[in-house]
């Protein structure tokens, strides 16, 4: 298997700050650790006052996993603290019930069972309340099911452009990795199989049942198998396996509506219409534009399956949704066997094969421990590290000729990354306030960073003597680090080595230092920004227009005009992002995927 290097962008970083980027850089630091997994018994509260009627306002003013995390530990150890409140426990008949029905490993089966909220709940939790956010964002209650879901799936491929991610292991071979959805969100661009995986999410918070369609034997593949396909880009290929389905569909009625995540586009046959006759859709199968691999023989055995994350199955959920929907309007439990018999016969089996990247446990395979995973294998490196350096942008890497101590070396790139990272990784960044439909504050953070990025490049603009100090100061830390080394090795003595470090303090005051991050980081960054304004602005005419498409006759001149004034903005933005394109040449899929939504804009600003 071959592929080009992942493309750099910007990763998603918890509140923790950047102190993960220590793995391989000399980042910034000084923020805390994230809080630790959940202690029922160190957050107990003697209290008689209903738990469940504490929690619901406090997550009500944060969703962010530190408050999830706190939350879920109040509630395992006040509804334990008497008898009458106690959480709901699974009992061994219908854990095997269950099992029978969803194959769950020994670990999954644990996590069912636990008597009290786990620190994967947290962060299932915290997941939920993100998907839920963009749910509502999108405009759509009240729609019928097959225009809810139509709008879904459209906005899972605005936000995830295609390009799969393949991480090189330590040995050099690349291994295809299958995220959870919100990291694929946060990140913005995934495979086909992710952007299933987005859609399944997504779908769970608009109470939308959905499944993935695939071969008969489909369920017995892991998300890291299935026919190796081309993902192919200006000046890049990459190539990795599809998965074991090649649609994903939402039921509607007693049939079932498919979608296809490389074209981003619906099937013009259902479910039942390609059982029925898979002659209708053979030439949807032998057009170039289906990359999936599907044929029209697939189409004969085309074959529903259902997946679910393991945590919605848990008792737990179950009385978490009962007690406190009302308040959150969260969709955290499923019922698995309901689930099943609401699709037309042959009811679908579940997918939940050993595979560590499979949909039901890939957020509890992908985050550390501390964060409310369980990722084990240290010995490829964690993988939840790895994905935050790789898609750190490569620019920030780009130091001068001639800085030769590693040293001065780390801190520089430390602090260039740590400067885009700073920008568009903390949460809240600017991606997530878009998706969750913060427009206005998504707007004004991302034009701050615009203006700040564009100050650094005009600083190296208009000093016409940049090059000369840069070489000055390559120098300079070159010698004041060397004389340290030699105070620490030769001379040995405590006012030598604090003399050298206080020369070092004092050099990097210089402004040849700024000017290196400046150059490292300012055009990367300020294309980001512009990116990111067009996908904002993008995201408001989406919304106009559904509201221009439902409105009332009284109301329909006022919000065409809306909607059509949002499109021009859409497009005007779209058409700045195109003066910085060039910065993200790195970035494979991305110039095209803002392309197609220009002229998406630009077709709705002409109506």
């Amino acid at each position: 298997m071959s592929a080009a290097a992942s493309p750099p962008s910007c990763p998603f970083r918890p509140r923790a700050g950047l102190a993960l980027f220590a793995l391989a850089l000399a980042l910034i630091g000084g923020c805390g650790k994230p809080p630790p997994p959940v202690d029922p018994a160190g957050d107990s509260v003697t209290t008689k006052v209903d738990p469940w009627k504490t929690t619901g306002p406090r997550l009500k003013k944060s969703t962010e996993l530190a408050e999830c995390k706190s939350a879920l530990a109040a509630l395992s150890a006040d509804t334990g603290a008497e008898t009458g409140r106690k959480l709901t426990p699974i009992t061994p008949e219908v854990l095997a019930a269950l099992a029978a029905l969803v194959p769950l490993s020994a670990d999954d089966s644990a996590e069912v069972g636990a008597p009290v909220f786990t620190s994967h709940d947290a962060g299932y939790l915290s997941d939920c309340f993100y998907l839920r956010d963009a749910a509502r964002a999108l405009g759509v209650a009240g729609l019928p099911p097959e225009q809810q879901a139509d709008r879904a799936f459209a906005w899972v491929c605005r936000q995830v452009y295609l390009y799969p991610w393949l991480r090189q292991l330590p040995n050099g071979a690349l291994e295809p990795t299958a995220l959870p959805p919100v990291a694929v969100l946060r990140r913005g661009y995934g495979s086909g199989l992710e952007r299933m995986y987005v859609f399944l999410a997504l779908a769970q918070q608009l109470d939308l049942d959905v499944c993935l369609i695939g071969g008969p034997d489909a369920g017995k593949v892991e998300a890291r198998g299935g026919p190796v396909i081309t993902y192919t880009y200006a000046d890049t290929v990459a190539r990795a396996p599809r998965g074991p389905f090649w649609a994903v569909g939402a039921r509607v009625g007693t049939d079932v509506r498919l979608y296809d995540p490389w074209r981003g586009t619906a099937l013009p046959v259902t479910l039942n219409q390609l059982r029925t006759n898979p002659g209708a859709a053979t030439a949807w199968f032998e057009d170039k534009a289906n990359v999936s691999g599907a044929t029209p023989d697939d189409a004969k055995k085309a074959t529903a399956f259902l997946a679910v994350p393991v945590n919605a199955l848990t008792p737990r959920m179950t009385m978490f949704e009962a007690h406190l929907k009302g308040d959150l309007g969260l969709r955290v439990a499923i019922d698995a066997k309901a689930l099943q018999a609401r699709f037309p016969d042959p009811k679908p089996a579940f997918w939940l094969t050993a595979g560590d990247y499979d949909y039901g446990r890939a957020a509890r395979s992908f985050f550390p421990a501390e964060m409310g995973g369980g990722e084990r294998n240290t010995q490829r490196g964690k993988l939840y590290d790895i994905y935050v350096l790789q898609q750190i942008p490569q620019a920030a890497f780009q130091l001068p000729a001639g800085l030769d101590r590693p040293d001065a070396r780390d801190r520089l790139q430390g602090l260039a990354a740590g400067t885009l990272a700073a920008a568009y990784i903390e949460p809240p960044n600017p991606r997530e306030r878009v998706q969750r439909g913060q427009f206005q504050e998504a707007a004004r953070d991302v034009v701050a960073k615009q203006e700040r990025f564009a100050d650094g490049l005009e600083r190296l603009r208009v000093n016409k003597d940049v090059p000369r100090q840069i070489d000055e100061w390559v120098a300079g830390a070159n010698d004041v680090y060397l004389q340290l080394t030699r105070a620490i090795e030769i001379e040995k003595t405590a006012p030598a080595i604090e003399m050298a470090q206080q020369a070092i303090n004092e050099h990097w005051k210089a402004p040849g230092a700024l000017y290196i991050i400046d150059r490292a980081s300012a055009e990367v960054g300020r294309a980001e920004a512009a990116y990111l304004l067009a996908l904002c602005n993008h995201e408001q005419a989406e919304g106009a227009q559904v509201r221009a498409d439902r409105a009332t006759p009284a109301d329909a001149d006022r919000l065409r005009a809306e909607a059509a004034t949002a499109w021009e903005n859409a497009r005007a933005a779209w058409r700045s992002y195109e003066q910085y394109v060039g910065a993200h040449a790195g970035f494979p899929g991305r110039a095209a995927h803002g392309k197609a939504l220009a002229a998406r804009a630009a077709a709705h600003a002409k109506k």
